[in-house]
């Protein structure tokens, strides 16, 4: 299938996998952001990615008063 020549493909892909294991040893297993961050595929396209870490930014800050 041919993409369209103005259409941006996204070829990076970007792992969740650290994220996930500093959140296993740091957050307690009743936090809900702990779950919303685990609940989360492992790799996304960069642009996903990026969307997905500010809004987990602003979670664990919450949570972890910064």
């Amino acid at each position: 299938m041919k993409s369209d020549p103005g259409e941006e493909v996204c070829l990076e892909i970007v792992s969740l996998v650290r994220l996930k294991d500093t959140v296993r040893r740091h957050l307690p297993s009743t936090s809900m952001t702990r779950r919303i961050i685990l609940s989360e595929e492992d790799y996304f396209p960069i642009h996903e990615a990026i969307a997905k870490f500010k809004a987990f930014d602003r979670l664990l800050c919450e949570e972890l008063a910064l």
